[in-house]
């Protein structure tokens, strides 16, 4: 029912970031994102395969990052095609994990945290093992 010129593109959350640079900087050495774009000094964009995520510079919004954490909140989630692997690789780049990798029901996932605590989840669905 839907008119393929009107179709959705891409998605990007929009993360509110305290240093851009710093932030930049995660996304790119440690998950292997490239830079899409940067406006003056308080935005840009970070993509990777098809994937973007938005960082704008400005005050944080405060939220227990230890509640959040426990209770496996998400910011985004991505669906990908190895996590294993892809944990491997932002393991070797020294990201930080809240969730390490696991097998669930639904698949295979692990979550990363960037530097203002905001969390991606990284699934591969299928059934566990």
């Amino acid at each position: 029912m839907t008119d393929r010129d009107a179709s959705l593109k891409h998605m990007a959350p929009v993360y509110r970031v305290r240093d851009l640079a710093r932030s930049i900087r995660f996304y790119e050495e440690q998950l292997g994102f490239e830079l899409d774009f940067s406006y003056e000094d308080f935005y840009a964009s970070v993509r990777r395969d098809g994937c973007y995520i938005h960082l704008k510079c400005a005050s944080h919004i405060t939220r227990d990052q230890g509640d959040s954490e426990r209770d496996e909140e998400l910011d985004a989630c991505v669906e990908v095609s190895s996590a294993e692997k892809l944990a491997a690789e932002f393991s070797a780049a020294g990201a930080s994990f809240s969730v390490p990798l696991r097998k669930m029901s639904y698949g295979t996932e692990f979550y990363v945290r960037d530097p203002d605590g905001y969390i991606i989840g990284f699934v591969q669905p299928g059934q566990s093992e």
